[in-house]
């Protein structure tokens, strides 16, 4: 075995160990008598409790609470020196962190403090993991009159690539391990209590907070054309500021508030990866608000359920893949959806699908759409232009694993494998808020 696969083995071992170590486990092994903390049957999910007096305390007694998985962590992510991002890059960082999200530098230093990590090798390992986990996703959203029984959901596909032996390891993998267990964390200066899976500081995925906001977020795919504008610039980098939306905002039009009157990052290249795109960002709220948020530095749109004026659709119906569906591709950057058509047919096949199911989409509506195979490049066979996406010729994307928001109850249904072999179990977090 080469030192190389070694080292990849013992980071795979680390990173199951990081996702399952818990201050107070909430599991048993007995699948089918399990019962959590949300008092009924579950699939043997992890809820972690974090609670700090405020961001800086957060990363403290994060460090505290994992700190031999950190620091074995960075120390076996030295297979990855080769990325090194120029100090001066670092430092820019650094300031621009300081400048425009004060929370989250605080996080850094109090995880640097309990760690004994410095603050740019943080970065640097936040960097690592964020290329690591950079997938294509697909995106659905009804509420409304759109639904058979006034409800909202969000569906959120989430893809991995399995271009090789590390990818299918560190990112496919890893992706489904760490679905099985969740993060509540409660910080005294922010406004609400957030779950999300990750690792806590360095790669947090929140998808709901204790008001019945949702989240999911498909990456945007910049143009790869050297001759074409992008549209880039400092500020807060998309993942953060969705972590941000997720402790200070209650629906979805205080969200639209908050991208509107912030100075947004955007940036391609520099190893950066998701967190400085110009990612769109989906939200859903218990007040049956559904919104999608297409922005890059200098623009932005915000489109409601209400949106048809922009959308073309019926009100009540959202959708997204990897590509601006409203924004102008020639002003942001992004790919043009010749340049990608797995996004384009994922994105068609998804407005054809709440389009068909208009006034009766359901839960189980929500179900069969994140396990279509019915789009794609093939019709009648599984691919990667499928919005439940499998490797083909054209591409290595598989999906890794999905969920299903109702934020009306505050419930979260989501499989651990690919929505079309897998079971979607439910989590009940109106028991947990």
């Amino acid at each position: 075995m080469t030192l190389k696969k070694v080292l990849i083995f013992f980071t795979i071992s680390l990173l199951i160990g990081l996702a399952f170590i818990p201050a107070t486990e909430c599991r048993t092994t007995d699948f089918k008598k399990i019962k959590t903390i949300f008092n009924n049957e579950s699939d043997g999910i992890k809820i972690q409790n974090l609670n700090a007096l405020s961001p800086y305390d957060y990363g403290l007694k994060a460090g505290k609470m994992l700190n031999a998985q950190y620091r074995f962590f960075n120390n076996i992510f030295r297979i990855f020196e080769k990325w090194k991002i120029e100090s001066i890059q670092i430092e820019k960082q650094i300031k621009n962190i300081d400048k425009y999200f004060p929370f989250f530098s605080e996080e850094l230093r109090g995880l640097s403090k309990s760690t004994n990590i410095k603050l740019d090798r943080l970065l640097f390992l936040q960097n690592i993991l964020c290329s690591l986990f950079y997938g294509e996703c697909t995106v659905a959203l009804a509420t409304g009159k759109a639904t058979k029984f006034n409800q909202t959901f969000l569906t959120f596909n989430i893809d991995s690539s399995l271009d090789s032996v590390g990818d299918i390891l560190l990112s496919a993998l890893l992706h489904r391990i760490f679905s099985l267990k969740c993060w509540i964390v409660r910080i005294n200066t922010m406004e609400y209590n957030y779950a999300f899976w990750g690792i806590p500081i360095l790669l947090e995925y929140p998808f709901l907070n204790e008001k019945g906001l949702g989240w999911g977020s498909p990456g945007t795919i910049f143009t790869d054309n050297e001759s074409r504008y992008i549209d880039e610039g400092p500020g807060i980098p998309t993942m953060e500021l969705e972590k941000l939306a997720m402790m200070t905002c209650k629906n979805v039009s205080e969200v639209a508030r908050l991208y509107l009157n912030t100075e947004r990052a955007s940036e391609k290249g520099n190893g950066w990866f998701h967190m400085y795109d110009g990612s769109s960002s989906c939200f859903c709220d218990l007040e049956g608000g559904i919104l999608i948020i297409e922005q890059t530095h200098h623009y932005i749109i915000t489109v409601f359920g209400n949106s048809t004026e922009i959308t073309g659709a019926p009100e009540g119906i959202l959708w997204h893949a990897n590509h601006h569906q409203w924004l102008d591709p020639n002003l942001t950057g992004s790919m043009y959806p010749n340049e990608n058509p797995s996004s384009d047919l994922r994105a068609e096949r998804t407005h054809e699908l709440l389009n068909d199911a208009y006034g009766n989409i359901t839960l189980e509506t929500c179900k069969t759409i994140t396990r279509d195979h019915g789009g794609g490049f093939d019709k009648d066979g599984k691919d990667s232009g499928d919005i439940c996406r499998h490797p083909d010729s054209s591409s290595s994307k598989i999906t890794a694993f999905s969920w299903i928001i109702m934020p009306k109850n505050l419930t979260v249904f989501w499989t651990h494998t690919s929505p079309c072999k897998g079971i979607f179990f439910e989590h009940d977090f109106s028991k947990i808020f």
